[in-house]
């Protein structure tokens, strides 16, 4: 991806705003994968990673508007930054079309065209909760915290509309509540992302990778 965290500035960040999440993060978060690759290399934990979204959420949307999504879907979108920003990703094993995760996995997305060619196939094929929520969490990631690097190669109002199909489409089981109410404000959580990535540009939270 063009833009990476600034794991100095993380840590220090996370040190003063342990308070914002903390280890208990309710039923709402989602049971996504994790490593340890990151927490060997550089000291990011899971929980300095949430608390890192979390406060600069705070930050970009505002608190009046963060306290009223901070315990149910504010929470949720921390996780799903966490997540991503922990796992180290290959495009070209996903691109592969060797690459055919099973029906528990948290299935990537090397891109928004990917995800929407996912979509068509679940038009003919049984419809995977997890996957749909996998390809929402993606839509939030490219859609909104890249918005600004994908706004000129795909229309973002179509896989706004999209993604909320996605989280309609995962909400099943005891989780259906905070899949409902992700896809009830979707395009409102994108505009947020896009915001958060702007704001944390101008703080320098974020550097250009070589590639």
């Amino acid at each position: 991806m063009r833009w990476a965290i600034k794991h100095s500035h993380t840590k220090d960040k996370q040190d003063n705003n342990t308070h914002v999440i903390g280890r208990n993060l309710g039923s709402g978060v989602t049971d996504m994968p994790s490593t340890h690759y990151f927490e060997e290399l550089y000291g990011v934990t899971e929980e300095r990673a949430l608390n890192f979204w979390a406060s600069h959420l705070d930050e970009a949307i505002g608190s009046k508007q963060w306290s009223q999504i901070r315990d149910s879907t504010g929470v949720y979108l921390a996780s799903v930054l966490g997540h991503f920003c922990l796992q180290s990703v290959d495009r070209m094993e996903i691109l592969s079309p060797d690459y055919s995760p099973n029906d528990l996995e948290f299935r990537q997305f090397a891109d928004l065209t990917q995800i929407a060619e996912l979509m068509m196939r679940q038009l003919t094929s049984a419809m995977n909760p997890l996957w749909m929520e996998s390809a929402g969490a993606h839509i939030l990631l490219y859609a909104g915290f890249f918005q600004n690097q994908n706004k000129g190669r795909h229309n973002i109002e179509f896989y706004s509309a999209m993604g909320r199909e996605c989280y309609l489409m995962a909400a099943v089981g005891k989780r259906a509540r905070v899949m409902k109410l992700m896809a009830t404000d979707f395009n409102q959580y994108l505009f947020y992302l896009a915001n958060l990535h702007r704001h944390l540009r101008e703080s320098r939270y974020l550097i250009r990778t070589e590639n």
